[in-house]
């Protein structure tokens, strides 16, 4: 292809540079999409990226949003990228302002692929029903082309995105998706979660497994993740006990730390017979984690402690948490890319679910 001591993403990028050169490739042709380039050349989309990057910045090609990366016209500059942002495609972004790490690599992935995309990003808060409506109004209000959302919890099916659905405004929902409503969603795969934590604690002898959840009916993700530990004790001859689930912790108490703290204690004291415990929760294993300690309990030996993403505190007292992680990096990129899709042929409709791991810790 081309010098072959070269880096793979420089060989990539003279190889195109030369079809362009050429005349092989003219101005105004699209120029293979990501995906087919990846496999073309067998390497990752992340060498493929670098390589039209620098395409981008000698100017022979040029990027549009939602259709593809094109080749310049030297005679023509203002085919180029545009110049000014008020060029640029708005799309909006709502969910919660927290500091999980989880969250906050979601939101980070999605700002950056907003950039690679060159897309203006407006981002509001939301935590409860009411405010995701207001979001949703204001966001609309500001000309965005599209949404992405990470939905808030509740009992019932948000009204103003059902609404979004009806009136077939593009939108993708990350995290979470609607059970029974085709919308478009990137979500992790919340079942297999459930079910390799179960089978990992129960594969390390653990018999009296607990299990720490947000309201179940509030979310579709805990009722997966809930779901895949049902099939995992099934497999593996668990024996079911309801008195081992705390599954209340609503969104109010969850964000309100005293009261978890104390939900958490009562449940702990009343289950002396636990020997390990599955938060589906990051914050919730540390706050299992801290009160474990302070009840006397040795962790993991008297009461192992598995985790649903990484919690922010990693190293607690030399205990660095075993988890089930999510891929938030590749969910942001696949929002993005997915809305855009939306945005360009409403007509898709498309779940998309990203595998997740186990990773061991010490904690377990």
């Amino acid at each position: 292809m081309t010098n072959q001591n070269q880096p793979l993403y420089l060989q990539i990028r003279t190889f195109l540079r030369n079809k362009i050169e050429t005349g092989e490739l003219k101005p105004g042709d699209q120029i293979p999409v990501e995906a087919e380039l990846a496999q073309q050349f067998n390497v990752s989309r992340i060498t493929i990226k670098s390589a039209l990057k620098m395409l981008v910045d000698e100017g022979l090609v040029y990027r549009t949003a939602g259709r593809g990366t094109f080749v310049s016209d030297p005679q023509r500059p203002a085919a180029l990228e545009p110049a000014g942002p008020d060029n640029y495609r708005k799309i909006g972004l709502i969910g919660p302002m927290t500091s999980d790490s989880y969250t906050l690599g979601l939101l980070r992935s999605i700002e950056d692929q907003c950039k690679e995309q060159n897309l203006i990003m407006l981002f509001r808060s939301a935590v409860t029903q009411s405010e995701e409506k207001e979001a949703i109004r204001i966001l609309r209000s500001q000309g965005v082309e599209g949404l992405i959302i990470f939905p808030a919890d509740g009992e019932a099916y948000s009204q103003a995105i059902l609404d979004l659905k009806t009136e077939g405004f593009p939108f993708v929902l990350i995290d979470r998706y609607l059970p029974g409503i085709k919308t478009n969603a990137v979500v992790s795969d919340n079942f297999q979660g459930g079910y390799l934590g179960t089978e990992y604690l129960v594969n390390k002898g653990h018999r009296q497994i607990g299990i720490v959840s947000g309201t179940k009916s509030k979310t579709a993700s805990s009722e997966d993740r809930f779901s895949g530990y049902l099939e995992a004790a099934r497999k593996t001859g668990l024996k079911i006990e309801p008195l081992h689930w705390l599954t209340r912790i609503d969104e109010i108490s969850y964000h309100e730390e005293q009261p978890t703290r104390d939900m958490i204690r009562d449940w702990l004291n009343g289950q002396q017979e636990l020997t390990a415990v599955f938060a589906f929760g990051s914050a919730m294993a540390v706050y299992v984690a801290e009160i474990a300690v302070q009840l006397g309990k040795r962790v993991p030996e008297d009461l192992a402690i598995l985790s649903f993403d990484t919690p922010n505190i990693r190293d607690f007292q030399g205990l660095y948490f075993s988890r089930i992680e999510q891929q938030e990096e590749r969910i942001g990129v696949s929002a993005v890319e997915l809305l855009l899709q939306v945005i360009a042929d409403p007509s898709i409709i498309e779940r998309i679910v990203i595998p997740v791991s186990l990773v061991e810790g010490r904690s377990t």
